[in-house]
């Protein structure tokens, strides 16, 4: 008896049927973006799916009686390079508005480098990754 792997023939865009964070394969995951996606980038928009919209907000330092009551600033979830800052910027945007994101969110990755292929590449990386909107029966 003869065994097909019939495994590469689903198409990639086919919904995801668990909503945590699935492990995709490397050979596959550069194919997904089309190979404009680094390994580090793909990191940063998987890390990116545990964050809020809230961490887009900088973060204030904490006065001394707030540090009192409070206890010390907690880190910032802000990163130090500008260029993947603003990638897990518009990670963060397109895990939260899927496909409808806001242009500015766009706007500020192209100004901090990213070509209009990598943003793209980007939003449709996650949307692959997203679960599937389930809606009630009218």
């Amino acid at each position: 008896m003869a065994f097909i792997d019939f495994s590469d023939a689903a198409h990639p865009a086919l919904p995801v049927a668990n909503s945590n964070v699935v492990p995709i394969p490397a050979a596959r995951a550069s194919d997904a973006d089309g190979g404009l996606l680094n390994r580090l980038e793909r990191r940063v928009v998987e890390l990116a799916r545990e964050d809020g919209l809230k961490s887009l907000i900088p973060q204030r330092p904490r006065r001394w009686l707030a540090r009192f009551v409070f206890g010390p600033t907690p880190p910032s979830k802000m990163l130090a390079n500008e260029q993947l800052e603003a990638l897990r910027q518009l990670a963060v945007q397109a895990w939260h508005h899927g496909y409808t994101l806001p242009i500015s969110a766009i706007r500020d990755a192209q100004a901090a480098g990213h070509s209009e292929a990598k943003v793209g590449a980007v939003i449709d990386f996650i949307g692959r990754l997203r679960a599937p909107v389930r809606r009630l029966a009218a």
